[in-house]
């Protein structure tokens, strides 16, 4: 009961400050000048991929979850090698064409 009570009260205070009025939100938050902001173009840190380095505690998992990766770019499946997910050149339909007609 003491948690319904704690996800209903969540629930309303997410729901009341999802409906503030942007112009109030700006008056609270100091809003920065983000034309004034410096940005490094050459700043860029390549991070290893979640789908191999992430999961690869469980065997498969992260081989499973790099190919699922690589299908939903459009390539033919991957794996994961040295923790970074290496996808496979041919693309889905060029391997469906290829088997299938």
């Amino acid at each position: 009961m003491k948690f319904l009570i704690i996800a209903v009260f969540s629930a309303m205070v997410v729901s009341a400050a999802l409906s503030l009025p942007l112009d109030e939100l700006e008056d609270l938050v100091d809003v920065q000048d983000w034309e004034e902001a410096v940005v490094d173009d050459n700043a860029g840190i390549r991070q290893r991929r979640v789908t191999c380095d992430l999961l690869s505690f469980g065997g498969k998992v992260g081989h499973s979850a790099c190919a699922a990766n690589c299908l939903s770019m459009g390539k033919a499946g991957g794996r994961c090698n040295g923790g970074v997910c290496q996808c496979r050149k041919t693309t889905f339909g060029d391997l469906w064409n290829k088997r299938f007609g």
